[in-house]
């Protein structure tokens, strides 16, 4: 049990290294975890306010402001406020935007790739022990998060 937690553990930390690395996308500059995750999430969720957004990914108002102005200062999103609502903030993609969030896209299918390969070769049985697992985990960690999936 010891070697397959201590596993666990490498893969949380080589994820995390993953996250904390800056990468260019495509754009001709770095973007960070938290601003490329914030433009994929206004893309996904076209004409969803700040509130809405940090619903969606687990993070606060703040947050998302403190992101989207620094995604505004380099012409990766824009601000608008709808006819019908000049009260509440909404984002949405410039092309730059756009092409960060098709670069990001490719970065994921690259670095997966291997795995993908790999996950396929795993029965049901195998997937629902290793969820069962991963779940008893998070469950047993002394700081919860509830994760946002959708």
């Amino acid at each position: 049990m010891d070697e397959l937690i201590e596993k666990v553990y490498k893969a949380v930390n080589v994820m995390s290294g993953e996250i904390k690395t800056a990468w260019d996308y495509g754009v001709g500059f770095p973007l960070y975890h938290s601003e490329v995750h914030l433009l994929e999430a206004i893309n996904l969720h076209r004409g969803a306010n700040a509130g809405e957004l940090a619903r969606r990914l687990g993070i606060s108002n703040a947050a998302v402001s403190q992101v989207a102005k620094k995604l505004v200062k380099k012409a990766l999103a824009e601000t608008y406020r709808a006819e019908d609502n000049q009260k509440e903030v909404f984002f949405r993609l410039t092309d730059l935007g756009k092409k960060a969030c098709a670069g990001h896209k490719k970065h994921h299918t690259k670095m997966y790739a291997g795995f993908i390969d790999d996950y396929k070769t795993f029965t049901k049985k195998d997937l629902e022990a290793i969820s069962k697992f991963l779940d008893s985990m998070i469950e047993s960690m002394p700081v919860k998060h509830d994760i946002q999936t959708g």
